[in-house]
């Protein structure tokens, strides 16, 4: 029986410099097709150097054959470029990871989680499989931090909790670089069938595959054709033509918005990116929160205004107030004042009504001048 691929390797030759494009469109390492034969087959295909294009379409699969070929396309010294076509769900997303760019038209999605194995044998076999489970997951959280810039516990965390994420959280974590128009969404039959084991489907791949399950709608019939027009008279003669009436005013047009007026999704996708370069990316959402966001300036402004509020609040000793200030769209004075005023109150002695008690040392009570003075000046500092 003839192997059937879960690939497709081909070279376009009619652009200035040969294109290799290849498409993973089904369950990788399936049907005895293993990483092996592709990397042999991409070495030849891109021999000359070429660029590469790869096209990821898959519910996931092996996750040793797609180290492998994540590995091939990131040592490979040309231009690779991986493109989203509609999921990269738990081994199609570590190769996603190879390209430079990564692409994902709007509505796709990306997965990620921890691999799983079915195996048996010895408890010591056991151990030796669950070692080796645990060395591929050090290699995969190591090609996502590459990629996000992430560090590895947040990777981990993802990956316990099955994280699938839209292209524009995708970009705003670094998993991808560029956003591109929505694309028609189409699986086959076997890759859907493994994408419906996965956890945590969301609501538009649910809906990509209850389409699948239902099938196109049947085509329309063919209209019934026209009867053929009976002759017509012979005209009459035409009455003498009235004077036309006067044209009436055309209207003035209505002025065009400009055209490099961003969408709320580009603002919002800008903002995440901001704040992770930033530093501040648990920041993000109270930035988006803190009121309209007109212009880019206007976002890179409130991003640059939550970095020094997030200053502010960490010389103060309190940088869980951070987020609550940004989202209610306090300034940096405003904050300043309040961090104060929450400094005077905590250095404030409790009022106590009882008889005090004889001893030797005299207890300080009220404010600490001292104290409130120096955390004043840290305060101004930032």
């Amino acid at each position: 029986m003839a192997k059937k691929a879960w690939y497709s390797i081909t070279v376009n030759a009619q652009a200035d410099k040969p294109v290799v494009e290849i498409r993973i469109y089904g369950e990788i390492g399936f049907w005895g097709t293993t990483a092996e034969a592709f990397v042999a087959e991409l070495d030849a295909a891109a021999a000359g150097g070429a660029d590469i294009l790869v096209s990821l379409n898959s519910p996931g699969g092996d996750v040793f054959d797609a180290f492998a070929i994540y590995n091939a396309l990131h040592r490979y010294a040309g231009r690779v470029t991986t493109r989203v076509d509609g999921v990269a769900a738990s081994a199609a997303s570590l190769i996603a990871m190879a390209g430079k760019p990564t692409i994902m038209p709007e509505n796709t999605q990306m997965m990620i989680h921890n691999a799983w194995i079915i195996t048996g044998g010895t408890a010591e076999d056991l151990r030796t499989t669950a070692e080796m489970m645990d060395r591929i997951r050090d290699g995969v959280v190591a090609a996502y931090s590459r990629k996000s810039g992430l560090d590895s516990d947040k990777i981990i965390e993802m990956m316990d909790a099955t994280t699938w994420m839209s292209a524009l959280e995708a970009q705003a974590l670094g998993f991808c670089d560029l956003i591109e128009e929505p694309v028609r969404l189409q699986m086959s039959d076997s890759a859907a069938a493994v994408l419906q084991k996965h956890k945590n489907l969301p609501d538009d791949v649910k809906a990509m595959l209850k389409s699948l399950e239902e099938g196109d709608p049947e085509p329309a019939p063919d209209p019934k054709p026209e009867p053929k027009p009976e002759p017509k008279p012979e005209p009459e003669p035409e009455p003498e033509p009235e004077p036309e009436p006067a044209p009436e005013p055309e209207p003035e047009p209505v002025p065009a918005l400009p055209a490099d007026v961003p969408t709320a999704s580009a603002l919002a996708a800008r903002v995440y990116a901001s704040c992770r370069q930033e530093g501040i990316a648990e920041l993000a959402e109270g930035v988006l929160l803190s009121g309209a966001l007109e212009s880019r300036e206007l976002a890179d402004q409130r991003v640059a205004q939550a970095k020094d509020i997030a200053g502010i609040c960490l010389a103060a000793k309190l940088p869980e107030k951070a987020a609550g200030f940004v989202s209610a769209g306090l300034n940096v004075e405003q904050v300043r004042a309040r961090l104060f005023d929450q400094l005077l109150a905590s250095e404030a002695a409790p009022i106590n009504n009882r008889q005090p008690t004889n001893s030797s040392a005299p207890k300080q009570s009220g404010p600490n001048p001292q104290a409130i003075y120096a955390k004043r000046k840290a305060l101004s500092a930032n």
